[in-house]
């Protein structure tokens, strides 16, 4: 099974049905997979549970509604498919942190885009850069067969807005369905279309769009542009100002503090509309990578033997650190100076009362006494693993996500689902908050050829 293609087509269906009471066995019937495996297939890959995702979303048309429509509160909550506008409200608060009312009057917007798995990056360089920039993200845009129109006038100032405007008249007159384009723009060089003497400004609008090509454009071109990596930043389209900001912070702050380098390939502005009035813009900084990422290997390991403690719920993580940590100082028997620190949680629990954190340690000698009421003992099976060693990040879930990435895009491997995956600590003992040391990601793997066979 292509993951990525089933987490794909569970992520088309909620987009396609996202005002709709959506039933998450039909989402995964259309993944063609169990309901607990997309919970764990649709976290690894998009970073986020599958109801999260759909709330978000839900809360991100709401928000649009809430700012460019004179609909009341309580019929967008009806639109986006809550009950009432109570629970609307209360969700909204969760997500956004102001109520439907305050936002629709305040100057803050929020944005909550649709994902595309094909786009998505994952790098281990910049996990403390995306700490800092949260809303710029690293995406890789495929080649694009568009439209093309360009634009020219002998004033710089509003070009863009004056270019978008005359496109989207030439949309409206042709048979495009306006909901499947995307509507980008970049500057124009003389040297590209212009005679130099001209002394004419230029700017190109590019319509991508999801269906093949029919009729053409009166006015527009066909032409491709080149993808590549890029990173992404979202503003408000309010003003030129916001704009500008966010390009110098992409460029003079983020870029030199990333691993990346400027790439070759065209900068980009995508424009976000809703009932066909601009209402945010999407920053495209072409980039290319500047340090060899670290690599995956595939190792085979001997099952081990873990001592640990398991917490549930809320706080679990800080609650099982502390657990072993005091168990560990009152076992003097137990060499801890020997040992590795463990780690493991269910990534995949849609509630966090049945979310589990395990904190423990290998490499130790097997004790018959060990297990208590708050420390047990398990065997973690041998076998196959994809294994990626780095520094450690907090809960390791970036990391998970580049390994799962890994696994499914290749045709090589599956994920097991048989065995746990673990992470060790090449330190005797470390705090959860330590991210000074080295750790190793176990991701057990199968051999899809031995599958089918």
């Amino acid at each position: 099974m292509n993951y990525l293609v089933s987490v794909q087509a569970a992520i088309d269906f909620i987009e396609e049905n996202i005002e709709e009471k959506i039933e998450l066995e039909e989402v995964a019937k259309k993944a063609s997979m169990s309901l607990p495996h997309l919970y764990r297939m649709f976290y690894s890959l998009t970073g986020y549970p599958v109801k999260d995702y759909m709330r978000k979303r839900k809360i991100s048309i709401a928000s649009d509604h809430l700012k460019y429509s004179k609909r009341s509160i309580l019929d967008i909550a009806l639109i986006v498919g809550f009950e009432s506008q109570a629970s609307f409200t209360k969700s909204f608060k969760k997500i956004v942190g102001i109520t439907p009312k305050v936002y629709r009057e305040s100057d803050m917007f929020f944005s909550f885009d649709r994902i595309d798995l094909y786009e998505k990056i994952n790098y281990l360089e910049g996990r403390d850069l995306f700490d800092r920039y949260p809303d710029i993200k690293v995406i890789q845009l495929k080649e694009m067969t568009v439209f093309s129109c360009i634009h020219t006038s002998n004033l710089l100032d509003g070009i863009e807005k004056d270019a978008l405007m005359v496109v989207q008249k030439l949309v409206q007159n042709s048979d495009l369905d306006q909901k499947k384009i995307r509507l980008f723009g970049r500057n124009i060089e003389y040297d590209e279309v212009l005679d130099v003497k001209s002394k004419l400004y230029a700017y190109e609008i590019i319509i991508s769009f999801e269906d093949p090509i029919v009729n053409p454009i009166a006015g527009m071109q066909i032409k491709t542009i080149q993808g590549g990596l890029y990173a992404v930043g979202v503003t408000s389209a309010t003003s030129d100002y916001s704009i500008l900001s966010l390009w110098n912070q992409m460029y003079s702050e983020w870029l030199p503090k990333s691993s990346f380098t400027e790439g070759s390939h065209t900068y980009l502005e995508e424009y976000i509309t809703f009932n066909e009035k601009l209402v945010r813009m999407k920053l495209y900084l072409p980039i290319k990578r500047q340090l060899i990422p670290e690599m995956i290997k595939v190792e085979k390991k001997e099952s081990v033997c873990v001592a640990y403690s398991r917490v549930y719920g809320y706080g679990s993580q800080e609650k099982a650190d502390e657990t072993l940590a005091e168990w560990l100082k009152s076992n003097p028997s137990i060499d801890s100076s020997s040992c590795l620190l463990y780690f493991s949680y269910n990534y995949d629990a849609e509630n966090v009362l049945e979310h589990w954190c395990e904190y423990g340690i290998t490499n130790y000698f097997r004790h018959e006494d060990i297990n208590t009421q708050k420390i047990n003992q398990k065997i973690l099976g041998g076998g196959l693993f994809a294994v990626l060693e780095t520094k450690a990040y907090g809960t390791l879930t970036g990391i998970l996500e580049i390994i799962h990435r890994w696994i499914v895009s290749g045709e090589k491997y599956i994920l097991d689902d048989s065995r746990q995956w673990f992470a060790q600590y090449q330190s005797s003992y470390v705090s959860s908050s330590d991210n000074n040391v080295c750790v190793r990601m176990y991701i057990p793997i199968i051999e899809r050829s031995k599958m089918n066979g």
